[in-house]
C-alpha cells in the first residue's frame, strides 16, 4: 500500500529489518505495516502514486470490435470497382 509519512517512525517491512520511515517521504509499504502507520495517525494513504483506474474489459471489447469493423468496412470500400474490367 502506498502512503506518505506524516511523522518520523522506525517500522520492520519483513519483521526480521527495522528501518526509519521519514517524515514526508512516500513509501509502498506491504499491507500490515501500512496498516499499523494509518492505524497510528503516523502515515496517511498517498492516492498519487495510486495508478488511474483503467477501462474494464467490456469496453475495451467492444472498441476493438468497433475498430475491427471500420477496417473491413474501409477495406471493403478500397477494393470496391477494383474487380471490374473496362472495355
Amino acid at each position: 500500500m502506498k502512503v506518505r509519512m506524516l511523522s518520523a517512525h522506525q517500522g520492520s517491512p519483513d519483521g526480521i529489518e527495522i528501518r526509519e520511515y521519514e517524515a514526508g517521504r512516500k513509501y509502498d509499504l506491504s499491507p500490515s505495516l501500512a496498516e499499523i502507520f494509518l492505524g497510528a495517525g503516523w502515515a496517511e494513504e498517498d492516492k498519487e502514486l495510486v495508478p488511474p483506474e483503467t477501462k474494464d474489459t467490456g469496453t475495451l471489447k467492444a472498441e476493438a470490435k468497433a475498430a475491427a469493423k471500420a477496417a473491413k468496412a474501409a477495406a471493403r470500400a478500397a477494393t470496391k470497382g477494383q474487380g471490374k474490367v473496362r472495355g
